[in-house]
């Protein structure tokens, strides 16, 4: 028989903005910064736990931009340990974590759920690292053009969803992970 047990895993949301002057990013939560997945059972651990629409991002800019997230943590690509309950199995990676960038007109360069890399090797939801690009505008894939999600939600407003499959092979216990999601103008 496997030994289970029960990894808690805390992700503490920090949301980053930089820019210029004149340029003007909102953000809203859904839901409260802190979002909790607590693995009970046998098939949680086996599926996995999927919260939909965990982050809302509102997009509001007179200049063109990028987005792109990444996580923040003590040891790079490991969850930060709040404590453990056992010795066995390994530290979870960052990876276990998977986003997922929805808007109505798709315009996430990245499609479906995809694993959160360290902020220094972040990933890219709108543009790219190299600077300027040409603006691309809604509703085409990668929409990069001034807007705001007032006037146009389809293009400018994201919906961020969350999943972990733990599987059994980690060390149970309270982790904690910061996502940093940066707006920063393409200069």
């Amino acid at each position: 028989m496997k030994n289970y047990f029960k990894p808690l895993f805390v992700l503490l949301l920090l949301f980053c903005s930089i820019g210029s002057i004149g340029q003007t990013v909102s953000f809203e939560l859904k839901t409260s910064p802190n979002i909790l997945f607590d693995f009970n059972t046998v098939q949680e651990y086996e599926n996995g736990i999927i919260i939909m629409n965990a982050v809302t991002l509102n997009i509001n800019t007179t200049e063109s931009f990028d987005i792109y997230v990444g996580a923040t943590t003590t040891a790079i690509d490991e969850w930060n340990v709040v404590s453990t309950y056992s010795t066995n199995g390994v530290l979870p990676p960052t990876s276990l974590l998977q986003l997922q960038f929805r808007n109505a007109s798709s315009t996430s360069k990245v499609a479906g759920f995809f694993p959160i890399q360290d902020i220094t090797t972040p990933t890219y939801i709108i543009g790219t690292a190299v600077s300027p690009e040409a603006n691309i505008n809604c509703p085409l894939l990668g929409t990069s053009a001034p807007g705001d999600y007032l006037t146009n939600p389809n293009c400018y407003k994201f919906k961020v969803d969350l999943k972990i499959v733990p599987g059994f092979d980690y060390r149970s216990g309270h982790y904690e992970l910061r996502i940093d999601y940066v707006i920063i103008q393409d200069i």
